[in-house]
């Protein structure tokens, strides 16, 4: 091209085209703007967080949202939302429910006890603790640590559980038999079903044995085998079989961890074991050693029910229908022979040979009978207190009768009324009544 032509061609030129390449070169240059600062958000309520969470974290009812991993997010006395562990979470809730329930008691001991007596006051003081289960969430306020090695202890055995207990924790495994009946038939549907689906896929384009190797023949045949497995549903019944035999495990550790106080109870542990031996899988954790445990507590509670009872000899006596005399003759000869039955437990002919110094049978019985008359020595006291006297003799003899247990006994309160009673006999000697 001519220089001539060159020139030509940049005086045609829209002078317009060249300043909007220009422009845009230019702007390309500039570098972007930064965005203004702004103020940052607030941190979401707790109400808000909770909404947050959608499907991927639990809402609890007690004011958290479980994480799932150990952690739960919750808002503290002060409103401020804190992710904690679990155990914090717990110990949170239960200082909140014991102020609450010291604060519930507060209110209703003012509306309710200002002119109850002592005694009525103490028996309201039991009742509304009851009702609120003071105790407990004291307990398990301040002394966690303690209530859980003491349930530790009952559960493994190593601190005997009282009857009620047992009696409590049989009731509990009952309402299991149920739910295991149904866990066990529901599991072996779900195994059948299992069985009769891989049964109708065998020849359903099995894609065969796995090659020798790991290489890409392995990772092709794998492919298609799951595939396989999703399409003739051999993976849905495996799935269903394993959520069945999970559920189903979950209930026999419950039964495991449960005491037998009946018949009934020892029987749904073992049939529990029986069971996990007929499919040949250990026994679910500790079931043995609390079945063993639940036999000897239990026949141990059976031989003391056909167990005779000790006689009583308050039992065998009318005092309601005796005479303050004979009341006084009663109680000096209860004292007496009880008296000798004590001494003689001490003579070697109530010893057993040795150097251990133990009853022998002779020694025992002389134990029991001076045991027995002491308690008629005090049925017959307690008697003659609840006889008003009618006559100057009545009076006399209930005077003696109460005099030495009184003194012995030592309460400034009981030795002041009797002194007054005494006076009171005094005075009416002189008078002649």
């Amino acid at each position: 091209m001519s220089l001539r032509t060159s020139l030509k061609n940049l005086i045609r030129r829209d002078p317009a085209a060249g300043l909007r390449e220009r422009a845009a070169d230019l702007q390309a240059r500039i570098p972007a703007p930064r965005p203004l600062a702004t103020e940052p958000s607030p941190a979401p309520v707790h109400a808000e967080q909770v909404a947050q969470a959608g499907l991927t974290d639990d809402a609890l009812a007690g004011g958290g949202i479980d994480h799932r991993d150990g952690t739960i997010s919750y808002a503290d006395a002060t409103g401020k939302v804190s992710r904690r562990p679990v155990a914090h979470w717990l110990s949170f809730n239960a200082l909140q429910m014991h102020t609450r329930v010291q604060a519930e008691m507060a209110r209703r001991r003012i509306l309710e006890t200002p002119h109850l007596s002592a005694k009525a006051h103490a028996e309201w003081e039991e009742r509304i603790r009851r009702e609120l289960r003071s105790d407990a969430v004291h307990a398990l306020t301040f002394r966690s640590d303690r209530v859980f090695g003491a349930a530790q202890a009952i559960r493994t055995g190593a601190e005997p559980a009282t009857q009620a207990l047992r009696e409590q924790s049989d009731a509990e495994l009952m309402a299991l038999a149920p739910l295991w009946e149904a866990a066990v038939d529901l599991y072996q549907q779900r195994m059948d079903e299992e069985s009769a689906v891989c049964e109708a896929a065998s020849g359903q384009d099995w894609p065969g044995a796995a090659p020798a190797d790991a290489g890409p023949e392995w990772r092709a045949w794998f492919q298609k085998k799951e595939e396989w497995r999703e399409r003739t549903g051999v993976a849905a019944a495996e799935e269903a079989s394993g959520e069945a035999g999970i559920a189903l495990h979950e209930i026999e550790i419950q039964i495991a961890d449960l005491s037998a106080a009946s018949l009934a109870g020892l029987k749904l542990k073992a049939r529990v074991a029986q069971r996990s031996d007929d499919i040949g899988v250990t026994w679910p954790d500790g079931l043995g050693e609390g079945l063993t445990r639940d036999l000897l507590a239990f026949t141990e509670t059976q031989a003391r029910r056909p167990a005779p009872a000790a006689p009583n000899l308050v039992s065998m006596l009318d005092l309601a229908s005796a005479t303050l005399d004979e009341l006084q003759s009663l109680h000096d000869l209860a004292d007496r022979v009880g008296s000798a039955a004590y001494a003689f437990v001490w003579t070697g002919r109530c010893k057993k040979r040795g150097l251990n110094g133990d009853f022998n049978v002779a020694g025992e019985l002389m134990q029991w009978l001076g045991d027995a008359l002491t308690d008629v020595e005090t049925a017959a006291t307690d008697e003659a207190r609840r006889r008003p006297p009618t006559n100057r003799t009545d009076r006399e003899t209930r005077l003696k009768i109460l005099a030495v247990p009184i003194v012995q006994n030592g309460d400034p309160d009981e030795t002041e009324a009797f002194a007054r009673e005494l006076l009171a006999h005094v005075q009416a000697e002189r008078l002649g009544r």
